[in-house]
């Protein structure tokens, strides 16, 4: 397996960056220009404006392509910015608009799926999976114990990150979307008879709800489920149930669906240059494969933040984002809601939301519920596999900064 594994880049070097931007001071100067302007609040329906903060001294720190960024405050977009290219060989800037893969965060959407066919009544958190599934998913060192649809999304089902998960090999990315059902994908890996099935490989020792483990598996298994309960593919699921209803008309988990030449391609950093790795599919893709842009992201975000509402368009009940909200097994892990996580953040408690990174793909969410902000970062690089993570998390801390004017 080469580079990091997405468990590494969701939980175990977000942690050591956080820790790390947490413990300067509020006060101190900030690392990241912030130019002067108007802090009056805009009205609500206001086009968002450009953000104050600088972008291109970051982009070379980030050292990625591409860059797009956006801050949401008052229950809007209140400000955008765009650094660097979405296509270096094509000189094609990146817009506003261009779309980026959301590796991780991708996650956030999954769940919110699947949770919205959970306030239909179709399903409750702490239901056996199997009963639900057209084929059975037991840890063999537990096969009395069930795993939950709670456990998944909390990983905590002790589905291993193992392997050929993570961030694949590059020569294991698909030249195109994944032409393989999910339901052949998982058999394959988590059934005995699985041509991958290795249960050593696959399940902890630990059972189900015993353990904490970041596990991109069983948001493949979320995705699966959702197709299950919602009787239609995951990513059709999604557009009449989410994007439709919040305007996000180019969101996708599938390039089939969206515009080329509004997508940015990813790059990978090589000691020669940018390398471009093509718009590519991979076979787990409901845990990273989704693409939209920061202003599609922001509705979705500001849906999160407005207890499931937004614009009008109801999308989660208020109870059940209060619950992905919750931190569910406390003592297995302090900062898990379903799916979003808590972070301390430059002095700010429980900081809500998830990061990601792919091949060619960096991206960031959160939302302070405190003050009714957030911050969403999208860059066509790698910026958490290296030495620029810190640089990373000045940009979101300079952000939130920002956010603080409007």
């Amino acid at each position: 397996m080469q580079g990091l594994t997405r468990r590494t880049r969701g939980w175990a070097v977000i942690t050591g960056l956080v820790l790390l931007v947490s413990a300067c001071s509020p006060t101190s100067p900030p690392d990241v220009a912030i130019s002067p302007g108007s802090s009056a609040q805009q009205g609500a329906n206001a086009a968002p404006v450009t953000c104050r903060t600088s972008l291109d001294d970051e982009l070379r720190r980030l050292k990625v392509p591409g860059l797009s960024v956006g801050i949401v405050k008052h229950g809007r977009l209140v400000c955008t910015g765009v650094a660097g290219q979405a296509d270096v060989r094509e000189n094609r800037p990146v817009t506003p608009d261009t779309l980026f893969i959301q590796a991780s965060v991708t996650k956030t959407v999954t769940a919110t799926a699947l949770m919205r066919l959970h306030d239909q009544g179709k399903f409750r958190l702490d239901d056996d999976i199997n009963n639900y599934l057209p084929f059975p998913v037991r840890n063999p060192n537990c096969r009395q114990k069930p795993i939950t649809f709670r456990q998944l999304l909390t990983h905590t089902s002790s589905i291993k990150d193992f392997p050929d998960m993570g961030l694949l090999p590059t020569e294991q990315l698909l030249p195109q979307d994944s032409d393989i059902p999910l339901t052949d994908y998982l058999k394959s890996w988590l059934t005995p008879e699985g041509r991958n099935y290795d249960a050593g490989e696959v399940f902890h020792k630990d059972c189900p709800g015993e353990d904490y483990d970041y596990s991109n598996m069983g948001f493949v298994l979320a995705g699966e489920l959702a197709q299950r309960i919602g009787g239609k593919g995951l990513d059709d699921l999604a557009r009449e149930e989410i994007f439709t209803p919040l305007g996000m008309k180019e969101t996708s988990y599938f390039r089939r669906s969206l515009d080329q030449n509004r997508m940015a391609m990813p790059f990978d950093r090589t000691s020669s240059g940018f390398q471009a790795l093509g718009h590519y599919g991979e076979p787990n893709w409901p845990d990273g494969m989704l693409r939209t842009s920061v202003p599609q992201l922001a509705r979705f975000l500001l849906m999160f933040m407005g207890d499931g509402e937004y614009d009008g368009r109801r999308i989660l009940s208020a109870s059940t984002v209060a619950e992905m909200r919750k931190v569910q097994f406390p003592k297995l892990s302090k900062e898990q809601g379903l799916a979003w996580y808590y972070r301390n953040f430059e002095g700010r408690r429980h900081v809500l939301g998830h990061v990601g990174e792919d091949h060619g793909a960096s991206s960031y969410m959160f939302f302070d519920p405190n003050d009714g902000s957030g911050v969403i970062l999208l860059a066509n690089g790698n910026w958490y596999k290296r030495e620029e993570s810190p640089a990373a998390d000045k940009l979101a801390s300079a952000l939130f900064r920002e956010a603080a004017t409007y």
